[in-house]
């Protein structure tokens, strides 16, 4: 589960910005929080904020440091089933962008995430520079493993021993420790890095139509699970018991010769008597792909547990399901799965939907800065009209119009 996710000059994000998932003590809403230890994370997180003001780059953020982690942890996994990558390389820091200073000297991208693997708190993190690996850290359950500066490597006091036959190891400039780190055999450091591994390698799901994400995330993360999951008959049941629920009567998925098939429930109009017609994907409408997918992404996260990043939702889906969706993650019997995602649609901007701590907006200055707050940040009331004062201005985030077309 995601703690928090911290970013420095990335993109449109030139300050320290937080992605926080730490609930505030509020009493609203408890079914909306998960408890682990004395902490106590929200289950959903919703972004607001008008077009061009730096929402994407959030999620872009949080892809590039994935991605670069899990393919210097991964160089291995290039392709599923012959699907092969060629979006992204092992070496992809180029997808770290920074903020433009328009300054000779660009200061380092630092990232930072918190999450819970293996009933054990990480938090890890790295700055980037020109390509190169500037600083890097990891904690477990906030003892200190190693730290990094450029090359240069010191151990925390319960790891140091253990780590004395690798004293000479030293890193490249460009490779992240923590993947030198998994490939060691030593007890110690296997027990805490095989949930580290896990975390990244089977619990940051994403829902993204957007080419640059693609080219972030790359097959493997994206089509390649979609493929494995589509071959699971109890995920296959699933999605199409949700998609039944949305009066989609899609009652079968299977896949000829590589290419998936959808089983419609159709009246014969002569003899009116049922029966399945398949269709081939490129003749589904794109709607029902898009709630096909999308539950075959929930049913991974409801076995498992995880988070899943979805940009511009409200883009993607009507808005009754938009709201099913945020339902689904949200009811008292989730207990390990998370929800962060962008939208425009205040049908669901309300005390009811949502808690304080669960609606962040994003608005850009003068100087094209991009800025991450929460309604807990600007301390409004629990019984406020959400939607009602977003329009009108009050939390900002909103576009300035200043005239009409014609």
């Amino acid at each position: 589960m995601l703690i928090s996710f911290r970013f420095k000059n990335f993109r449109s994000f030139l300050d320290e910005t937080f992605v926080n998932m730490k609930a505030v003590t509020y009493k609203e809403l408890p079914d909306h929080l998960i408890s682990f230890g004395n902490q106590k994370l929200i289950k959903t997180l919703a972004v607001y904020g008008p077009n061009s003001s730096g929402k994407t780059n959030i999620f872009l953020a949080f892809a590039s440091f994935h991605s670069l982690i899990f393919w210097q942890l991964f160089p291995s996994q290039a392709s599923y089933k012959n699907r092969s990558i060629n979006l992204l390389q092992l070496n992809s820091m180029d997808k770290i962008v920074p903020f433009e200073q328009g300054e000779p000297e660009t200061p380092p991208t630092e990232m930072e995430i918190s999450f819970i693997s293996g009933n054990r708190i990480y938090e890890y993190g790295f700055s980037v520079c020109s390509q190169n690996i500037v600083t890097e850290h990891l904690t477990v359950d906030h003892h200190l493993v190693y730290s990094r500066t450029a090359t240069e490597l010191s151990y925390g006091r319960f790891y140091e021993k253990c780590m004395r036959s690798k004293s000479g190891i030293r890193p490249h400039d460009n490779r992240l420790f923590c993947s030198i780190l998994s490939s060691m055999d030593i007890p110690e450091i296997n027990a805490i890095m095989k949930p580290f591994e896990n975390f990244f390698s089977s619990k940051i799901h994403y829902y993204f139509d957007d080419l640059e994400m693609f080219q972030i995330l790359g097959n493997t993360l994206m089509d390649g699970k979609l493929f494995k999951i589509l071959e699971n008959p109890e995920a296959i049941n699933f999605s199409l018991s949700q998609l039944r629920k949305l009066g989609i009567p899609v009652e079968d998925v299977k896949i000829e010769n590589g290419i998936p098939k959808l089983g419609y429930l159709t009246k014969s109009r002569s003899s009116g008597q049922s029966f399945i017609k398949y269709m081939d994907i490129t003749e589904i409408s794109s709607g029902t792909l898009k709630n096909l997918f999308m539950f075959l992404r929930i049913f991974e996260l409801s076995k498992n547990g995880g988070i899943l990043m979805v940009d511009s939702i409200s883009g993607e889906f009507h808005p009754t399901v938009t709201k099913f969706i945020v339902d689904s993650f949200q009811q008292e019997m989730n207990k390990n799965i998370q929800l962060i995602f962008s939208t425009h649609d205040i049908s669901i901007l309300n005390n009811q939907q949502f808690r304080r701590d669960e609606v962040a907006f994003v608005d850009m200055n003068e100087y094209g800065e991009s800025r991450l707050y929460t309604l807990a940040d600007i301390k409004v009331r629990s019984d406020a009209s959400f939607s009602k004062d977003y329009l009108l201005g009050k939390y900002g985030a909103i576009p300035l119009v200043k005239d009409t077309i014609f």
